[in-house]
């Protein structure tokens, strides 16, 4: 009994800990990321100044496609690489199947992806998404997701366009 009680409180502490951390704060406005899963994404990144572009992330995360190519033939993209960080990317699958189950912009492109691919796939595309969401919202500062095309800025006014 004793054991559950301080687990419990290492828990609370723990919690109270990530929500004073403000790259915490920011990834909970995303729909489907819940606190586990926010301290877990910035905890496996550390510094996100160490990925220049939302493409690092999601290898870093191992959520980027195979590429198959020999010479100047066409390039042949294959499943995911799965090289990274999996506890990370099986965090931001789940937080993808939370996603898509809330109406917005992320539930029409996982609906939009399982009708041509199937759900996993559509599940695994929406992950990315989310990791190429986190890139830009711990390194541009803004609070918010308006939709897939911009973000609103802590003034309530729209920011800088997104290409997600």
């Amino acid at each position: 009994m004793a054991l559950a009680e301080d687990l419990a409180a290492i828990d609370k502490e723990i919690a109270a800990d990530a929500l004073d951390d403000a790259s915490v704060a920011r990834l909970l406005t995303i729909t489907g990321v819940n606190l586990t899963v926010a301290a877990g994404i910035v905890a496996a990144i550390g510094d996100i100044g160490r990925f220049s572009s939302p493409q690092k992330l999601v290898s870093y995360f191992g959520l980027n496609p195979r590429v198959r190519q020999s010479g100047p033939g066409p390039a042949h993209h294959g499943r995911i690489s799965k090289i990274g960080r999996s506890h990370a990317r099986a965090m931001l699958v789940e937080a993808a199947w939370a996603a898509a189950k809330a109406p917005g912009p992320l539930h029409a492109f996982f609906v939009r992806i399982r009708a041509k691919r199937g759900h996993q796939v559509a599940a695994v595309a929406l992950a990315r998404k989310l990791a190429v969401l986190c890139w830009h919202l711990l390194t541009r500062g803004c609070y918010g997701l308006v939709s897939l095309n911009g973000f609103k800025g802590l003034d309530g006014e729209p920011s800088q366009a997104l290409s997600v």
